[in-house]
C-alpha cells in the first residue's frame, strides 16, 4: 500500500538527519503526554485524597512542565513537517515540469493541458498535505497506542481488555471506510481533470463563445462536469466527516463503560480512584491518536492517489527520443535536400491504439533551395507531413532524410536548428517583441532579427510602435491582430536562419498583397534555404517552384501551376473555386 508515496522517499535521502530529528521530537511529545497522564494517579491518591498540599503543588508543576515540553516538541515536529512537505512540493513540481519539457507532440495528445495543470497544482498540493501530516502525526498514533497499553497493563490490568476492544472496533471501522475513501478520491481527481479541461477550453475560446452567443451551452456543459465531480467529492467528504464523530462517539461510550466497570471495582476496593482516573486518561490517549489517524489517513490516501497520477506523467517516455549514437548535424554543412521514402504515419490515441493512417506511402523529394507548396483541403495530411521533418512525430513506416541522413539518426536539438517551422497557431509569449523574435535564437544579432522581421513583412508595424522592439506582448499575443501574430511568428522562425524553412499555413490571415511580399522577401533573406509552404489557399503557392497536391493523406499530383492546370481536375476545381470568379492571385497582385 502507498506504493507511489513510498517512491518519493528517495527525495529525503540527503535529509535523513532532519527526518530522524523530527521523529525524536514526536517521541518526546508523546512521552511527555503519557508522563503527564501517569502523574494524575499520584495527584489524586497522594495529593487530593491524602490532603497533601505539597504533593498537589509539586505534581501540578510537573504536569505543567510536561505539557510545555510536549507542546514545544510538537512545534519542532511541525517545523520539520512543513520543511519536508514544502520541499517535496518544490522538488516534485520542478521534476514534473522538467519531464513535461521532454515530451513530444504525441505525449501532449495523450495528456491534455487541463490534465497537466491539475497534476502540477492540485495533485502536488495533495502530496504536500500527505507529507505534512505523515511526518507530524503518522507515527504518533502507533507509539501512543503501544505505550498506553503497556502502562495500562502495568497500572490497571483488570481494565486492559477495554482498550483492546476499543482499538479493534476502531481499526475494523477504518478498514471498512478507508478503501471507499481511497476510491472516492481517485474518482474525484479524474473528474477534476474533466472540469479543468472544460474550463481551460472555454476560457481559451471565450471569444468564439461570445461571438456565437453560446454561453448557455457552455454553462450547461460545465454544470454537467461539475455535477460529475460533486458525486465522488461528496462521497469522499462525507466519509471523512463521518469518521471523526464516529470515533469520538466510540470514545465517549468507552469512557462511560470504563467509569461503570471501574467504579464497581472502586466500590469493591479492588481499584482506587486514582487508578480509575488514570485509566480513563490512557483510554483517551488511545482514542485521541485513532481520531488523529482519522484525520491523517484521508490526507495520506488523497496524497497516494495524486502521487500515482504524478508518476503516471513522470513515467511516460517521450515518444520521440534521440538514439544513443545520434549524430550531430552542423547547420553550416546542410544543403537542405528533404526526401520522403515510402512514409506512412498515423496519430496515436490516448489509449495507445493507432488511428487510421493520416499519411499513406508518401514519396517526395525537395531539392536544396527549392520552394514548394503543399496544397490540399483540411484533413488532407499537410501539417502531419511537415511535422515529421523536425521529428515532432516519428513515422511508422518508411523514412525521412535530410541530405541523405535519416532524421531519426540526428540529435533533435541539432535537427531543429536546421529545420525552422512557423506552426499553424501563431502563438506568442508574454514579454517583449525582442524576446519573442529571439525565442529560438537568444544570441542572434539584432540586425538578423530586424532583417527577419523585414522578410516576414513585420518590420513596418513593429517600428511604428512607441517602444518598437521592446514593445510589450500580451499573453498569447492577443494585443496584436491575427495577421500581425502570423508575421511575428514567421519572423521568429527566420531569426534562427534555418536551412529548411517550413511555413505551416502561416499566411492564412494575410491579405494577398502581404502574402506576395512575404514570399518574395524570404528567399533573399534565407539565402537559398529550402522553403516549404503549407496552404489551403491556392494564392499562397501559385508562384512556387513546385506544388504538391494532397488528398486523404496521399500525394495525388505535383508540378508547377501551369502543369497542374493542364492535367489535374482537382487543382482546376480549387483554382476555379478560389480564383476563377475574378479574384486576383498573388502573381497578379505582384
Amino acid at each position: 500500500m502507498f506504493k507511489s508515496l513510498r517512491r518519493m522517499l528517495v527525495i529525503y535521502r540527503p535529509y535523513r538527519g532532519k527526518l530522524i530529528i523530527s521523529q525524536v521530537f514526536l517521541f518526546i511529545s508523546a512521552i511527555a503526554s503519557l508522563a503527564s497522564a501517569t502523574l494524575q494517579q499520584r495527584l489524586i491518591n497522594q495529593g487530593i485524597e491524602a490532603g497533601n498540599e505539597r504533593v498537589i503543588i509539586a505534581t501540578s508543576m510537573w504536569m505543567v512542565l510536561l505539557a510545555v515540553v510536549a507542546g514545544l516538541a510538537m512545534a519542532g515536529t511541525a517545523y520539520y513537517a512543513v520543511f519536508f512537505s514544502q520541499g517535496t512540493g518544490y522538488y516534485v513540481r520542478n521534476a514534473l515540469y522538467r519531464k513535461i519539457q521532454t515530451f513530444s507532440f504525441a505525449n501532449f495528445d495523450q495528456f491534455r493541458t487541463g490534465n497537466l495543470l491539475v497534476r502540477l497544482n492540485a495533485d502536488v498540493q495533495n502530496v504536500i498535505n500527505a507529507v505534512l501530516y505523515t511526518v507530524m502525526l503518522l507515527l504518533y498514533a502507533p507509539f501512543m497506542l503501544v505505550i498506553a497499553f503497556i502502562l495500562a497493563f502495568r497500572d490497571t490490568p483488570s481494565l486492559v481488555w477495554m482498550l483492546l476492544v476499543v482499538a479493534i472496533v476502531v481499526l475494523a471501522l477504518m478498514a471498512l471506510i478507508i478503501p471507499r475513501v481511497f476510491k472516492a478520491y481517485d474518482d474525484r481527481q479524474n473528474q477534476l481533470d474533466d472540469v479543468n479541461n472544460t474550463m481551460q477550453e472555454n476560457l481559451t475560446g471565450i471569444r468564439v463563445v461570445k461571438a456565437f452567443v453560446r454561453e448557455r451551452l457552455e454553462i450547461e456543459k460545465f454544470g454537467q462536469r461539475a455535477a460529475a465531480l460533486r458525486k465522488p467529492a461528496f462521497a469522499a467528504a462525507f466519509l471523512v466527516a463521518f469518521l471523526n464523530p464516529l470515533l469520538q462517539g466510540i470514545g465517549q461510550i468507552a469512557r462511560a463503560l470504563a467509569i461503570w466497570v471501574g467504579g464497581e471495582q472502586v466500590l469493591s476496593a479492588t481499584l482506587n480512584i486514582g487508578e480509575l482516573i488514570t485509566f480513563t486518561q490512557y483510554l483517551a490517549l488511545v482514542i485521541t491518536p485513532l481520531a488523529l489517524m482519522a484525520i491523517v489517513v484521508p490526507f495520506v490516501l488523497r496524497g497516494e492517489t495524486s502521487a500515482e497520477r504524478l508518476f503516471e506523467v513522470y513515467d511516460a517516455e517521450p515518444t520521440v527520443q534521440d538514439k544513443p549514437d545520434a549524430v550531430p548535424l552542423p547547420l553550416e554543412q546542410v544543403k537542405g535536400q528533404v526526401t520522403f521514402e515510402n512514409v506512412t504515419f498515423a496519430f496515436r490515441r490516448p489509449d495507445g491504439q493507432l488511428d487510421p493512417p493520416a499519411l499513406k506511402n508518401i514519396n517526395l523529394t525537395v531539392e536544396p533551395g527549392q520552394r514548394i507548396g503543399i496544397l490540399g483541403a483540411t484533413g488532407a495530411g499537410k501539417s502531419a507531413l511537415v511535422n515529421l521533418i523536425p521529428r515532432f512525430y516519428d513515422v511508422q513506416e518508411g523514412r525521412i532524410t535530410i541530405d541523405g541522413i535519416d532524421v531519426r539518426d540526428v540529435r533533435q536539438d541539432d535537427l531543429r536548428q536546421v529545420v525552422g517551422i512557423a506552426l499553424q497557431e501563431a502563438l506568442l509569449f508574454q514579454g517583449k517583441i525582442r524576446f519573442n523574435l529571439k525565442f529560438g535564437s537568444p544570441d542572434a544579432d539584432d540586425a538578423v532579427m530586424e532583417n527577419g522581421a523585414r522578410a516576414a513583412d513585420a518590420h513596418g508595424f513593429i517600428t511604428n510602435l512607441p517602444e518598437k522592439w521592446d514593445a510589450p506582448v500580451a499573453r498569447r499575443g492577443y494585443n496584436f491582430s491575427g495577421g500581425q501574430r502570423q508575421r511575428l511568428s514567421m519572423a521568429r522562425t527566420l531569426t534562427g536562419q534555418p536551412r529548411i524553412v517550413i511555413l505551416d499555413d502561416s499566411t492564412s490571415a494575410l491579405d494577398v498583397a502581404t502574402e506576395s511580399r512575404v514570399q518574395s522577401n524570404i528567399p533573399a533573406f534565407s539565402q537559398g534555404a529550402t522553403t516549404i509552404y503549407v496552404a489551403q489557399r491556392i494564392s499562397a503557392v501559385i508562384d512556387l517552384d513546385n506544388i504538391v497536391l494532397m488528398q486523404y493523406g496521399e500525394i495525388v499530383d505535383m508540378g508547377n501551376h501551369e502543369e497542374l492546370m493542364q492535367r489535374s481536375q482537382l487543382y482546376q476545381e480549387i483554382y476555379e473555386s478560389q480564383l476563377g470568379a475574378g479574384m486576383m492571385s498573388a502573381r497578379e497582385v505582384a
